[in-house]
């Protein structure tokens, strides 16, 4: 499932929250599925207040989560046919898409209640559209939905360096770089970012420019493999065995499996 799948659905937890307290007493124990009751309860509230459209969207996406996904569908209906609802519904059929592994459907109804809303569409639905396209080798789409994503959350350096990861990929290596650049603003220790730059770098032969990102990346991230890696790779080309085979033997501790880094280890022992 798509990691931010579970941001999106996250208001479902929040749900009990928005229950008057005589709600709450009149309801009964909870039953061993939380969420279910979590449902009944939200039922009850919305035969009161039938016009709660954000109770419905909460309720919508709860039964996405229980697997009941007529019942969620009807509830997109009901607020398709609701004043100023009709992106939210798509926004419901669309997750509801997503989990039925539905991607043609998924894109048919983000996209749409996108264009409706533009700058003030829902961060993670926008990210979710990026991710489909950039899985789909679709990156000049991808990099649209990820700019968009980071105009509305002007503080997501993750949505400014997937937008400039994808105009790489397109071959628009100055745009990319100034995405990267923006993250970096964004978040002076988000390593992708320098990583992305790096490489850039790296790709021009500039190894020892190159190595000052993968400095800060590595700074930013003592844990990244893909930060020692880079590293690695770097010192040998400057020259640095020792550097570089202590920087690849770093990189492997941190992920056992990386092929890349253990081929080059051992083309280097080698030498």
């Amino acid at each position: 499932m798509n990691t931010r799948l579970l941001y999106w659905a996250l208001p479902v937890l929040l749900c009990a929250c928005g229950q008057s307290a005589e709600t709450r007493q009149q309801s009964p124990a909870p039953e061993a599925d939380s969420l279910a009751f979590a449902i009944q309860n939200m039922r009850t509230d919305l035969a009161i207040q039938p016009g709660n459209t954000e109770l419905r969207t909460w309720l919508a996406n709860a039964l996405i989560e229980h697997k009941e996904y007529a019942a969620a569908d009807s509830q997109a209906a009901i607020l398709a046919g609701m004043p100023g609802q009709i992106p939210q519904a798509h926004y419901i059929r669309g997750l509801l898409a997503l989990r039925q592994g539905d991607t043609l459907k998924t894109i048919e109804h983000l996209t749409a209640a996108i264009q409706m809303r533009k700058d003030s569409s829902e961060y993670e639905a926008v990210m979710i559209t990026g991710d489909i396209f950039a899985a789909r080798n679709k990156h000049q789409e991808a990099a649209g939905y990820y700019s968009l994503a980071a105009r509305i959350d002007s503080l997501s350096a993750e949505a400014a360096y997937l937008a400039g990861e994808s105009l790489d990929r397109e071959k628009n290596p100055a745009a990319a770089r100034k995405q990267y650049q923006e993250a970096i603003r964004r978040d002076p220790a988000y390593a992708p970012a320098y990583l992305g730059l790096g490489n850039q770098l790296a790709n021009a032969g500039n190894w020892r420019e190159a190595m000052v990102s993968y400095n800060m990346a590595a700074k930013a991230d003592p844990t990244s493999a893909d930060a020692f890696y880079r590293r690695g790779k770097a010192l040998l080309q400057l020259g640095n065995k020792d550097a570089g085979l202590d920087d690849l033997t770093k990189a492997l501790s941190f992920r056992k499996n990386f092929p890349e880094a253990q081929h080059l280890l051992d083309s280097a022992k080698k030498m």
